[in-house]
């Protein structure tokens, strides 16, 4: 069975990872051996949680905010600030909840489901495509435009926008902040990009459709928000939704690597939904979310803490443990994110398309070069697929994966 190499740990001179130890080594992965940790661009120490139950605890409670470092930020998202507020994660308490009551029916699993028939579409016509060829890279040829289909099509916005506007702006504004201009970088990212959705939000306000853009400002607006309001919500959620690249891509090359597991689909053992939550789980490590600060009375666990204290939630030991599942993934408490469901659906529908049409498909590199960042993927990840048959492609999945 062909292997992957992890990413490499020494990584380049100026590693692009979430965090470094004081002592300056750049984990690519934060675990439980990472106790406490700085910004790449520096900035206080924090404390980084691993534990389930300590995670869980400090992102369901109210007693800790989002620390919102503008001058020393782990990622692009903890840039935006002021009034009006720059996006959901910087947003907490009464302010924060008024929001997502207020856009939270846009992003229901019936909402999400509804795009399922699009996303099936445009998976079938990539897989047509490969087809042709009998390989084809995991990214360029199948993750990267099944993703710009899915989160254009959900805004309504042009899918040419997608390669120079749309996804440029999620790097970098979602992406790790690294000394020197980093910073400066960061923050114009969210100036093109609040720039670009004042276009789209007063188109829409002029032509309402049915997409994600116009149903946000018709909500939002209807509650009384501002317009520059509406354009930096619909903005993180544009951001955010860039990230569904990296995941696809990564739960994919996890199931081509573990045939084993697809194979009991094919033999009605478990779901397509079980299979996508578990290569979430193993596969897809989300590292960590943004830094949290302590307020009056906040607790990690049973254990209180003083005002002040700056922690680092890390995900890749926590959504290991049994109970926590794939959802963990997208973050407990008040700022689970809100695509959560929408990203589920594209996985799930991409997933079955892709192992449907190829079940045999493998992988041809017996080495991966690691691209840099927070959900680091391959800089290629070549394919080969072979033809589907038509019987006993369960059993005959279970052959080929059998020792």
């Amino acid at each position: 069975m062909t292997t992957t190499s992890p990413p490499d740990p020494g990584g380049p001179a100026v590693p692009l990872t979430f965090a470094a130890t004081p002592g300056g080594r750049f984990p690519s992965t934060l675990t439980e051996d990472d106790s406490r940790v700085t910004a790449p661009a520096g900035g206080e120490p924090m404390w980084v949680i691993h534990r389930y139950e300590d995670l869980l605890s400090v992102k369901s409670s109210r007693a800790w905010r989002m620390a919102n470092r503008c001058e020393t930020p782990l990622t692009g998202a903890e840039i935006p600030g002021g009034d009006p507020p720059g996006h959901l994660l910087g947003m907490d308490g009464h302010t924060h909840r008024k929001l997502r009551q207020t856009i939270g029916h846009l992003f229901t699993r019936d909402a999400a489901d509804a795009l399922r028939p699009q996303m099936r579409e445009t998976a079938a016509r990539l897989l047509d495509q490969i087809a042709l060829r009998g390989t084809g890279d995991l990214r360029s040829d199948f993750a990267e435009p099944a993703t710009a289909a899915t989160v254009c099509g959900a805004l309504q916005i042009p899918a040419a926008d997608w390669a120079p506007v749309i996804r440029p702006a999620g790097e970098a504004a979602f992406g790790v902040v690294p000394p020197g201009g980093g910073l400066a970088d960061a923050r114009a990212a969210w100036d093109r990009i609040w720039e670009y959705y004042r276009q789209v939000v007063a188109a829409k306000q002029a032509s309402p459709d049915g997409g994600l853009a116009a149903q946000m400002f018709l909500a939002m607006n209807q509650a009384g928000y501002t317009i520059e309001e509406i354009v930096r919500a619909v903005a993180t959620v544009s951001n955010g939704a860039t990230a569904l690249l990296p995941v696809l891509e990564r739960v994919l090359l996890w199931l081509l690597v573990h045939p084993d597991d697809v194979a009991e689909v094919f033999l009605e053992e478990r779901t397509w939904a079980q299979l996508v939550r578990e290569a979430i789980v193993q596969g897809a490590l989300f590292p960590v979310t943004p830094p949290l600060v302590a307020g009056k009375d906040a607790r990690i666990g049973p254990r209180r803490v003083p005002e002040g204290t700056l922690v680092l939630p890390s995900l890749a030991s926590a959504v290991r443990d049994p109970r926590a599942g794939a959802w963990l993934a997208f973050g407990p408490g008040q700022h689970r994110c809100p695509g959560d469901e929408l990203t589920l659906a594209a996985l799930e529908e991409c997933a079955e398309a892709f192992f449907r049409r190829f079940p045999f498909a493998y992988l041809t590199s017996t080495r991966l070069v690691w691209r840099d960042g927070p959900l680091p993927t391959p800089q290629e990840a070549r394919f080969a697929v072979r033809r589907l048959l038509r019987r006993g492609t369960g059993r005959a999945y279970r052959r080929r994966c059998s020792p």
